[in-house]
């Protein structure tokens, strides 16, 4: 499993859980994909311009359930991918025996959109796209997710 992680999940990790399935619809290969929050509340839909801008390129998200990382979520997963470098040292010092499988989804923080305008999270799911589809690239040489 691929888990995307931010800290309420309601804007950038369901973006990038929901995109990360579309983009990986070409290939042949099944991925469980999954996204949390270090400090989410359980069962918040995600962000309404979050749902908006992933509708404008036809991906619906209305029905995510936020959720909150925690230890069963860190076991399962083959993967963790955190949106900035804070977060990931965070979940390194919560999870240390998981510390293998965190990274960062870019070399640059994704910075959190919430409370900003619409604009922000177009840009915010754009460069979570970019780094999505760099990801693939990366990772589809493997088949043990």
């Amino acid at each position: 499993m691929i888990l995307f992680v931010c800290t309420g999940n309601t804007c950038r990790s369901p973006m990038a859980e929901y995109l990360f399935r579309k983009l990986i619809k070409d290939y042949d290969v099944e991925i469980e994909v999954s996204s949390a929050g270090i400090y989410a509340l359980e069962g918040n839909k995600a962000s309404i311009y979050s749902q908006e801008v992933m509708k404008e390129i036809g991906v619906d998200i209305t029905k995510h359930s936020s959720k909150k990382v925690d230890s069963k979520l860190m076991e399962r997963a083959n993967y963790v991918f955190t949106m900035t470098k804070e977060q990931a040292e965070i979940l390194k010092s919560f999870y240390p025996i998981y510390s293998y499988k965190i990274y960062t989804l870019s070399d640059e923080d994704i910075l959190d959109p919430y409370g900003k305008d619409i604009e922000t999270y177009r840009e915010v799911r754009d460069k979570i796209e970019k780094e999505l589809k760099n990801l693939i690239k990366n990772i589809m040489v493997r088949v043990d997710l």
